[in-house]
């Protein structure tokens, strides 16, 4: 389902433009900074092809935003020997590579002739001194278009920032001595200067107002914003060999693995191997779901989130890694118990996450002290996502409402996501008397899909 830029978003095309194509927008988190570039990129064909570098965990993101609201089809680089980049088809138009590659890949990078450097995460470069700066600093030079993106360019003091700015407007900061000296609050040490402070932030803010920064904040724009808010964001999986080997051999995956449900296996393939992918896809991307849940923390220190899962083994995981105080609302929490959680998590501050099993947590209760919930797994049905959703967006609930869905980019996950997406509407029609029950058959068409795609 392709998305149209809002109102804010179009502000923040516009406001690239006119910084001729290089600036730094800090956009705050959830509000759309890789579409708004996307977006702007697409307006402008003078800008292609265009280099995307990112953490490893956003590069599918990009990848999968490109393909559905562009039609673009993205070269994602992996691994750290570099090959040629312009395969015998057609050349194409993004290119994707994360930092920690970026410096094997740099030969290749600088002859392929970009027209867009998108640096996503861009604190990430907050340290001069490292082989990511610099080799982003080098591609930098040499490419026209350049567009920095972060919620918190700013992680913990100004200086981080200079490495960025320098990248984007060498002509204005060209001295690091002197941007530290005016704005980091220097002091004399006995071994030398320290630039660990801040001061003149006023004038430091107006100043990137005025030559590069584009800054929008969830509250400027809640008026702009639906009530409920999706996002849907694909994770990378913390061993592609084994999915793939699941995937695709899934019999001789099962005797390695599990054998002793081999025999169930070899009697109904194609439904076992439903569950099982989907089971195994949520255990890969548990790494990738811990991190995105404790920057997500992190970022928005003063709010609540929940987490919905299926699986009692994915809550249990969370609730041991995610570096925060949480409940749980499962299955083997009913009655009054389960209102007293209930209660716990809307009412003791300390309380920052609830993670629930989606249909034990999805009904009945009421969770508005967050405005955020965020989906770990899929449920087979489209209804039992909805009615999760809706505990943090009721009656009580005066914020919009952010709905993230967590993904295993490129597996089962992703095409049960497009299934879902599509019923979605089809749950209303169902309510309304305009629809069958078989349009709801999520399972059903998921696994006639797995099976077409078996006989290619």
């Amino acid at each position: 389902m392709r998305l149209v830029p809002l109102p804010y978003q179009i502000k923040s095309i516009e406001r690239i433009e006119k910084f001729g194509g290089r600036c730094l927008l800090a956009n705050e988190m959830g509000l759309g900074k890789t579409l708004t570039c996307l977006w702007w990129w697409r307006r402008h064909p003078e800008a292609w092809p265009g280099l995307v570098v990112c953490p490893a965990s956003a590069k599918y993101v990009w990848e999968h935003e490109a393909r559905n609201n562009l039609n673009t089809q993205s070269l994602v680089i992996e691994g750290r020997k570099p090959k040629l980049l312009e395969p015998d088809g057609d050349r194409p138009r993004l290119v994707i590579i994360n930092y920690d590659i970026l410096q094997y890949w740099m030969k290749s990078l600088l002859k392929f002739g970009f027209q867009s450097l998108f640096i996503d995460e861009c604190h990430y470069c907050g340290n001069g001194s490292t082989a990511r700066t610099k080799a982003t600093s080098r591609l930098a030079k040499d490419i026209p278009n350049m567009i920095a993106l972060s919620g918190t360019p700013i992680k913990n003091r100004p200086i981080e920032l200079f490495p960025i700015l320098q990248m984007i407007r060498p002509s204005i900061f060209q001295s690091r001595l002197s941007y530290a000296q005016k704005y980091c609050k220097p002091r004399c040490t006995p071994w030398g200067w320290k630039y660990d402070g801040a001061c003149r932030i006023p004038e430091l803010h107006d100043l990137l107002k005025q030559t590069c920064m584009i800054r929008y904040l969830k509250k400027d724009v809640l008026a702009e914003l639906p009530e409920k808010t999706r996002r849907l964001l694909p994770l990378p999986l913390s061993d592609e060999m084994e999915y793939r080997e699941a995937s695709d051999l899934f019999l001789l995956w099962m005797k390695k693995r599990h054998p002793k449900r081999l025999r169930k296996a070899e009697r109904a393939e194609a439904l076992v191997r439903l569950g099982e992918l989907k089971r195994l896809a949520a255990k890969l991307k548990l790494r990738a779901v811990v991190d995105w849940t404790n920057e997500w923390l992190e970022n928005y220190p003063d709010e609540k989130l929940v987490l919905f899962a299926v699986h009692r083994k994915m809550i249990e995981a969370l609730a041991r890694r995610v570096q925060a105080k949480s409940v749980i609302i499962d299955g083997s929490v009913s009655g009054w118990k389960r209102k007293a959680v209930m209660d716990r998590f809307q009412q003791d501050k300390p309380i920052r996450l609830c993670i629930g099993n989606i249909q034990a947590a999805g009904v009945a209760i009421t969770l508005t002290v967050a405005s955020t919930a965020a989906f770990c797994e899929l449920d087979w049905v489209p209804a039992n996502m909805m009615q999760a959703e809706d505990r943090i967006h009721r009656i009580g609930q005066t914020k919009t409402s952010w709905i993230w869905w967590l993904i295993a980019g490129n597996t089962i996950e992703e095409d049960l996501c497009k299934i879902l997406e599509k019923k979605q509407k089809v749950v209303s029609d169902v309510l309304d008397g305009r629809a069958t029950v078989d349009d709801l058959d999520v399972y059903k068409q998921l696994l006639k899909k797995f099976m077409l795609k078996g006989d290619e």
